[in-house]
């Protein structure tokens, strides 16, 4: 639990400062293209206020009278900024061209952008790389487009900086993660072993009184024979012990330092065994059980643990299942994975309670898991042994009729 803790925290950490940058970057590039646009726009503008303009030659002086309009833009930015212009008459024909900026550029591209932008039949807008404004005029329009890829190629060139520098970022701040998360979770870490400490020292404590207890209820009614009230202090004598060794089970799985011994072994047999040791219990309770297991699975695990898992959920199905109710139990592949799925009709299970079944101490029906015996931690269990072998449980039904857990290994 507590790596989880400290995976969430490192995660929200970088998924906060992806979402920064990403934000900024966003805001930036925005922020640039737009100021770009409205440059582009006035020159623009300013060619067509003036119907065309010749620049004049690049070593020369900037005439106030190439600037009458009074623009706010520079010669250096006229002169760097590579534009031309075709001018049409009321017929739509080309009568007067100006692309000597354009040095890749013959009359007949000239041409063929103009027509392309005729049939968009828009004043302005982007086409290749290329921004262009159109206006009506005495003589017809005239068309000015001022290239655009420098401002693309530097806007490229900003994103690949800002993403290398969010990656630097990004990995710098997982590092100094990895060191405060651990910093950030010690406490709870703390608690969390004090209350695993205390619920082991607690159960192995109550050990001893409880042995002492059925010894003498043992001793008692081999002297006055068998009594009710002796029969209830060795029932709830045994529940007792259930309890302590489902509690002892548990804070071993909450520790961090256990590791199960994992080995190769028959999955399918070990399956099948333990689930024909409940076939006599369910014929005595008069339910249909039935056990399907594919031959010939072998899994990587702690056959131990899983024959518990397979318990546990079986008898959870028993204990829950309607009178004459069905059981099933099955093992298959699906995906590539081992799945142990336990079926049975009865009471079955609200969406809602769903994910609260694997709690500890839940119980959905209080008065009937004490019929049963039952404290809740049972799901408990089985959950933490598919955890410990890098599995998934789930549990699906529907209230008032069945429920299926299904364990993919």
């Amino acid at each position: 639990m507590i790596r989880k803790l400290r995976l969430k925290f490192i995660t929200v950490t970088i998924v906060l400062l992806l979402l920064v940058f990403a934000s900024v970057l966003v805001t930036l590039n925005a922020f640039m293209w737009t100021v770009s646009t409205r440059q582009t726009e006035r020159l623009l503008a300013m060619v067509i206020a003036q119907d065309g303009i010749v620049l004049p030659p690049r070593n020369g002086p900037w005439e106030e009278t190439a600037n009458p309009l009074g623009w706010n833009l520079q010669p250096e930015m006229m002169r760097a900024g590579r534009f031309f212009y075709v001018k049409l008459d009321h017929a739509g024909n080309i009568f007067e061209t100006h692309y000597e900026m354009m040095f890749d550029f013959s009359g007949g591209d000239v041409a063929q952008y103009a027509l392309d932008t005729l049939d968009k039949n828009r004043e302005k807008g982007i086409i290749d790389s290329f921004q262009y404004a159109v206006a009506e005029k005495d003589y017809g329009k005239i068309m000015v487009f001022a290239e655009r890829s420098i401002e693309t190629l530097m806007l490229t060139q900003l994103i690949r900086v800002s993403l290398w520098v969010a990656g630097g970022v990004c990995l710098v701040s997982f590092i100094f993660s990895l060191f405060f998360s651990k910093w950030a979770v010690f406490p709870l870490k703390a608690a969390f072993e004090r209350q695993r400490r205390f619920v082991s020292d607690a159960s192995h404590e109550l050990k001893t009184p409880l042995t002492i207890l059925n010894a003498n209820a043992d001793v008692l009614e081999s002297e006055i024979g068998a009594n009710e009230r002796l029969d209830n202090i060795k029932t709830q004598s045994k529940r007792m012990q259930l309890l302590i060794h489902d509690l002892l089970t548990l804070a071993k799985a909450d520790d961090a330092g256990f590791r199960s011994v994992f080995s190769e072994f028959d999955l399918s047999g070990a399956v099948l065994s333990t689930a024909l040791e409940f076939e006599s219990r369910a014929f005595e309770e008069n339910k249909k059980y039935a056990v399907e297991a594919a031959a010939g699975i072998v899994y990587c695990g702690d056959a131990g643990q899983i024959r518990r898992l397979v318990a546990i959920l079986i008898d959870n199905a028993i204990n829950h299942s309607a009178k004459n109710g069905i059981i099933r139990v099955s093992l298959a592949r699906g995906g590539g994975h081992p799945v142990i799925s336990i079926y049975n009709t009865g009471a079955g299970i609200s969406e809602s309670e769903r994910e609260k079944v694997f709690d500890r101490f839940y119980r959905s029906d209080e008065s009937r898991s004490r019929d049963t015996g039952g404290y809740g931690l049972g799901l408990s269990i089985a959950k933490s042994i598919v955890e410990a072998h890098q599995g998934k449980i789930t549990v699906d039904g529907k209230a008032g009729e069945w429920v299926r857990f299904s364990v993919t290994l």
